[in-house]
């Protein structure tokens, strides 16, 4: 067998904290996402039907309803009625707790990437080698993306997603690829380096397009899924990793060894993940 064939899920950390649709939640601290859900109190909510999930809030039951009708119909397809009919309640009730369609997305998105940069900056500092704490992102990262509910990340390519007002989502994420930048030019194997070469003649070098490539890589999970929607997390998390490392010219016993303190490193990561102050 190939020393990296993921046999072995790998390290795929997960925190025992969820807010509904997206990305596991990490911290309950007044962050983006907790700021843009308005948290009003259940009374005075007129029902139209049967909730569909009466084991959350109603906040949380429209931001489940619409994460399942924006992946299965387009954004654009799906209206504000349409959300409210799937949980049961009025439409007007759905303005109690949304001012409009778009407030919901961007909450679905921000909760898609907020908890991966809270963990990026957490692994910036952690004092283990450039190439764990890529490792440990990567595996956290991707694992995310690979349980968020109904697939949201395959929201990131709608065209909506220029609107000005998820501007902060898209900030968001570019903080999270600065992060991978830094961790992989840090753990690339020099060998790499010198079969990349420069940048060919061109505006930017070989090794700004692989920290596009390892980015690719932890995303197509979204891909994948949409493809497969019975797909196996664990392993598909764990081939994300070996193929990342393999790029980068970590193989063999060296990407186990990686691999494996990778995992201690985020069994041993605070929850909540609290950034040191810089």
């Amino acid at each position: 067998m190939d020393p990296l064939e993921p046999a072995d899920p790998g390290p795929v950390w997960e925190s025992s904290q969820t807010t509904g649709p997206g990305r596991t939640s990490l911290w309950h601290d007044g962050s983006v996402t907790d700021a843009l859900v308005d948290h009003r109190p259940e009374r005075g909510r007129p029902r139209s039907g049967t909730a569909r999930r009466p084991d959350l809030s109603a906040t949380e039951q429209i931001l489940d309803a619409a994460a399942q009708l924006f992946v299965e119909r387009g954004f654009a397809a799906t209206s504000t009625r349409a959300i409210a009919d799937r949980v049961g309640i009025r439409q007007a009730s759905l303005y109690y707790h949304f001012p409009s369609k778009e407030q919901i997305l961007k909450v679905l998105l921000m909760r898609t990437v907020e908890p991966s940069v809270r963990v990026a900056g957490y692994l910036e500092v952690a004092p283990a080698p450039a190439v764990v704490r890529l490792a440990a992102l990567i595996s956290f990262d991707s694992g995310q993306l690979a349980r968020s509910s109904y697939n949201i990340g395959t929201l990131y390519f709608l065209p909506e997603i220029r609107n000005e007002l998820l501007e902060p989502f898209r900030r968001e994420r570019a903080r999270l690829r600065e992060t991978y930048a830094a961790l992989i030019m840090a753990s690339v194997e020099a060998s790499v380096r010198t079969d990349l070469g420069g940048t060919g003649g061109g505006t930017r070098s070989a090794l700004d397009y692989l920290v596009d490539v390892i980015f690719g890589l932890v995303e197509s999970v979204i891909a994948i899924r949409a493809d497969r929607p019975d797909e196996d997390a664990p392993t598909l998390v764990s081939t994300i990793l070996y193929s990342s490392l393999r790029v980068l010219g970590h193989d063999g016993e060296s990407g186990h060894g990686i691999t494996e303190r990778a995992g201690t490193l985020l069994r041993e990561m605070p929850d909540p993940v609290v950034v040191p102050e810089a």
